[in-house]
């Protein structure tokens, strides 16, 4: 009896727990806007310098409430395009909230903290997409 009685509790308790839905994210903001800049480079930046700076950047960016926003570096392959030593990529929730953070202090102050470097380069092309749904 005490196993029949232990049974019927501990059956439906599995039952459920095996069907219930796994909870989404709290917080996470898609991404809905890319922003690609190729950039050349006559001063040989090291990468992990140019990255840290970017680190730095995102960090601010992190602060404002948007951790899924930010910078992401990429070298560019030195056979596959002659002109450009590093790509940026841009990720923004979208255009109001990557206005907002473009024009707060924080951001503003983070980079302004990197110009010493990034005067070193020279942003070639820069260009914004939104993703087709």
């Amino acid at each position: 009896m005490k196993k029949i009685l232990f049974l019927s509790m501990i059956i439906p308790l599995i039952i459920v727990s095996c069907t219930q839905k796994k909870a989404e994210p709290v917080g996470k903001i898609e991404n809905t806007i890319k922003s690609i800049s190729l950039w050349s480079d006559s001063i040989k930046v090291e990468p992990s310098a140019l990255l840290l700076s970017f680190e730095r950047i995102n960090k601010a960016i992190d602060s404002l409430g948007y951790p899924d926003a930010g910078y992401k570096l990429w070298l560019v392959q030195g056979d596959t395009i002659k002109n450009f030593r590093f790509m940026v990529e841009g990720s923004w929730p979208n255009q109001a909230i990557y206005d907002t953070i473009h024009k707060n202090e924080l951001y503003k102050n983070a980079m302004k903290a990197e110009e010493k470097l990034f005067n070193g380069l020279k942003m070639v092309t820069y260009n914004r997409f939104t993703i087709v749904k």
